[in-house]
């Protein structure tokens, strides 16, 4: 997956290499089914995130959750990330869509936001000490159903 947005003007923050980097190779693991242990290892020790209604901290409540938006009806993803908006050296947001493939056939794109303060993790590179999704996961819901 390759960054499409640029910076919005209104801002004097750039947007780090490094955050560009991140979120190309984290959504990449992120659609790939098989790659728990890698998508739990993006995150640092201790961190929080919060998808939806559903929540975990740290590494193995991070793997349980991974493990089990993958047991439900949705079979494949591909995300899109098309802005990348600094607060900080260290807090932005994202937007972008996602392609959920389900397990009936039916194919839903849904747009989502994200918001993630990162961390550096030293010889590990970022790390997401926190990460919360905004998405309606509704038309996923209605799909599934049919």
């Amino acid at each position: 997956m390759a960054y499409k947005g640029a910076t919005p003007s209104s801002t004097s923050l750039a947007v780090d290499p490094r955050i560009i980097a991140f979120y190309e190779r984290f959504y990449a693991v992120s659609d790939d089914s098989s790659l728990h242990e890698e998508y739990a290892r993006s995150f640092t020790p201790t961190a929080d995130i919060i998808m939806g209604t559903r929540a975990a901290k740290g590494y193995d409540d991070i793997l349980t959750l991974r493990k089990a938006i993958w047991a439900g009806p949705i079979v494949s993803r591909k995300h899109v990330l098309e802005k990348i908006f600094p607060f900080s050296e260290n807090e932005v947001m994202v937007y972008g869509n996602v392609t959920y493939g389900l397990r009936n056939g039916k194919e839903v794109v849904v747009d989502w936001a994200g918001r993630t303060v990162f961390e550096d993790a030293g010889g590990d590179g970022l790390k997401m000490k926190f990460y919360q999704v905004y998405l309606d996961s509704a038309p996923v819901a209605n799909a599934a159903k049919d």
